[in-house]
């Protein structure tokens, strides 16, 4: 069995669309700036999950959604007993483990709480059951060099929760509109790269998009441009065989505050995709099944079968 990748269960098709649907609500609502109604709607989401909770087809991307809504509220607190179930399911069930966000959430969870230790040991726990640089990407730098040892001095990591997190959080940068002699050069450059995909000249294509992408000032996910090129770059990198540099992108993509990357069904088909050749099959089978409940089997018609099959062979897909 721990060799076994245990298989969610599936939910009914009206209840998974329900919960999608909310899910984007909640999403909104956070994006508009109202975290509490965000939080109660994140919640009611949760709520609405049968049993086994943490193991139904939605419950991975659901918890994730609460956990850091709950943190965005300065909840840290609600947040501890939910993460020590989803935890405490992983690894009791008996399953290979693969699912590394519920310890670098529930490490990041314990240094709000200023409980130093035990946040060492949820980090070490995600390397120990395989978490890589890419796993801490939407994270601060500093968490993975406490994951990899690296920073071990707890006054240390204190004051650098402090200074890159706390301070920061405190610090919202409204961003600007984009002039309109930017949007053309914007405009200019994706035709650019375009007309380069249209000869299958993926490299050309990518440096096209990448400089237009580098026109959009920091941070790039305030920005509704940026979601079609993080996509159209992860494409790419995906058509190429870069599953690492494609992933990246996707993920920026999926970031976006200005766009509901959820409800896009490319963006989860290419998510979904991208990790299961990252040999991260429980993040997978959440994002295909996303893209399959947006889009219909149809969606995978010109992809290569595997992944299909894939979703097909850990999804009760009904």
């Amino acid at each position: 069995m721990k060799n076994k990748i245990r298989q969610a269960v599936g939910l009914n098709p009206e209840l998974e669309d329900k919960t999608f649907d909310m899910q984007g609500e909640a999403f909104e609502l956070l994006k508009d700036n109202k975290p509490e109604e965000a939080l109660k709607k994140i919640k009611e989401t949760w709520n609405l999950l049968p049993e086994p909770k943490f193991n139904t087809s939605c419950s991975h991307i659901i918890l994730c959604d609460l956990i850091e809504i709950l943190t965005e509220v300065g909840k840290p607190e609600e947040a501890k007993p939910i993460l020590r179930e989803w935890i405490n399911d992983i690894e009791t069930c008996g399953y290979q483990i693969y699912e590394t966000t519920p310890f670098i959430l529930s490490g990041e969870n314990f240094l709000y709480l200023n409980e130093i230790e035990k946040a060492k040991e949820q980090f070490y726990k995600s390397i120990k059951y395989g978490a890589t640089k890419r796993d801490f990407n939407d994270k601060p730098l500093f968490y993975f060099d406490i994951a990899k040892k690296k920073i071990t001095d707890s006054n240390e990591i204190i004051n650098l929760f402090k200074k890159e997190v706390l301070e920061n959080n405190s610090i919202k940068e409204i961003p600007k509109e984009l002039t309109e002699t930017k949007i053309d050069q914007i405009e200019e450059l994706c035709e650019k790269g375009n007309s380069y995909i249209e000869d299958e000249n993926y490299n050309k294509a990518i440096t096209a998009w990448e400089e237009a992408l580098s026109l959009i000032p920091n941070p790039k996910n305030a920005y509704s441009e940026s979601l079609w090129l993080e996509t159209s770059i992860g494409d790419a990198y995906f058509l190429l065989g870069k599953y690492t540099k494609s992933l990246e992108y996707f993920q920026n993509a999926k970031g976006n505050i200005q766009e509901n990357a959820y409800e896009n069904p490319f963006v989860m088909l290419r998510l979904g995709q991208t990790l299961l050749e990252k040999s991260r099959s429980g993040d997978a089978k959440e994002y295909l099944l996303r893209a399959y409940i947006l889009e219909g089997d149809e969606i995978f018609e010109l992809e290569n079968e595997k992944y299909f099959n894939f979703l097909k062979q850990n999804v009760e897909l009904k």
